[in-house]
């Protein structure tokens, strides 16, 4: 009885131990982070002054303001940087143009009344839309407000009014003050 017994142990230890043996070990998913975005800057140019360009960095408290002519098309360009190491700046700009299809950039405007369009040189995604890293402004009234702009990763769509409007995840999201004069 005790060498049907001790047989038993061991025929258990050795299925338990081919079990162990024969299971292929699964390769782990890789999950890429999102990027680290610390730093966005945006330029404003027109034909008749100075260019503008606006630096929001995410531990500023006070944003500096955008101020716009009345009835004037502005090409606006954004990029995107990481700048947590001084000594290491990396543009994030030319991986969301590589990556157009996962990303798009979405401008809000609050009490001004500003319309966009894709600019000559915007990055395409795959199906032809414009991701909105170039685009050109129109002021239709003089007035004072905030405008957002929003890198989104992944959008469900690629056209809406509000940020819900186009799902996925925020990368980054800034607001600054903007003044239209006449």
């Amino acid at each position: 009885m005790k060498t049907l017994q001790h047989n038993t142990h061991v025929y258990l230890y050795f299925v338990i131990a081919l079990l162990f043996l024969s299971c292929e070990k699964e390769t782990p998913e890789i999950i890429e982070e999102q990027e680290l975005i610390t730093t966005v800057e945006l330029q404003f140019q027109t034909t008749d002054e100075p260019n503008q360009v606006i630096r929001w960095q995410v531990n500023q408290s006070t944003p500096e303001a955008v101020t716009l002519k009345l009835n004037t098309d502005y090409e606006v360009s954004i990029a995107f940087y990481d700048e947590s190491d001084p000594g290491e700046v990396e543009d994030i700009t030319e991986e969301v143009r590589e990556e157009a299809d996962e990303h798009q950039v979405f401008y809000e405007f609050s009490s001004v009344d500003i319309s966009f369009t894709s600019g000559d040189n915007d990055t395409l995604d795959s199906n032809g839309n414009p991701i909105f890293l170039h685009t050109v402004w129109n002021a239709n009234a003089t007035g004072t407000g905030i405008f957002k702009a929003y890198l989104i990763h992944e959008p469900t769509s690629r056209n809406g009014d509000v940020r819900s409007d186009f799902g996925g995840e925020t990368d980054v999201a800034i607001e600054i003050p903007i003044t239209v004069i006449e």
